[in-house]
């Protein structure tokens, strides 16, 4: 199904991803040019691991609200605020999650990875958000692959200590070889980075 993994740096983010999708019969598909599980939007780069409707609203029809400069605890109060419904708002006019009922809370079928400012969130299907003290994400089927292989590849070091550059190769390498042990995952494999403003 997928494989994403996301790097936290001070003042940056790195978020590698594969390119092979599957349905429930078993049939797979590599993402054809203008189709990714990591897609910019705005001041966003937004990626979905779970259905692939998501990240088809995500990249075709969802209209972010713009953050501006905002960093620390002022970005988390506008991404609980104004974010995260702006994403169940579009999500559920597009068919895609239930309008919330008594018996149901409001949910869809995807964990979402955010990078806005060049801080990285994790929302889960049932819109609540995470930014982990570890400062790695990673989602999907061969997320916990791609996680073991980042921590045997950076031991106790910062990712500011590892740089930008080296961790963009880093994410790289995790990815490769979540795709060798995942057989839902595959290449071919990118990577992208956001830099806080």
């Amino acid at each position: 199904m997928t494989t994403i993994i996301a790097a936290q740096g001070e003042k940056w983010a790195v978020v590698g991803y594969d390119s092979l999708v599957s349905d429930e019969s078993g049939r797979s598909f590599t993402l054809g040019r203008g189709s990714s599980k990591v897609v910019k939007n705005g001041q966003y780069l937004l990626g979905a691991a779970g259905d692939v409707r998501a990240i088809n609203i995500l990249a075709h029809v969802f209209a972010p609200p713009k953050p501006n400069e905002l960093t620390g605890t002022r970005l988390d109060k506008f991404v609980t605020s104004k974010f995260v419904p702006a994403l169940r708002a579009c999500f559920e006019d597009q068919g895609y999650a239930p309008r919330d009922t008594k018996d149901q809370g409001a949910q869809h079928g995807s964990v979402v990875l955010v990078v806005v400012n060049g801080t990285i969130y994790e929302i889960d299907e049932d819109y609540s958000w995470v930014r982990g003290s570890t400062g790695v994400y990673a989602v999907g089927t061969g997320g916990d692959v791609a996680l073991g292989a980042m921590y045997a590849m950076t031991g106790e070091q910062s990712f500011d200590e590892i740089g930008l550059d080296r961790t963009k190769k880093i994410v790289k390498d995790c990815l490769a070889i979540a795709v060798k042990l995942d057989n839902q995952s595959g290449g071919p494999l990118h990577v992208t980075y956001q830099v806080s403003p």
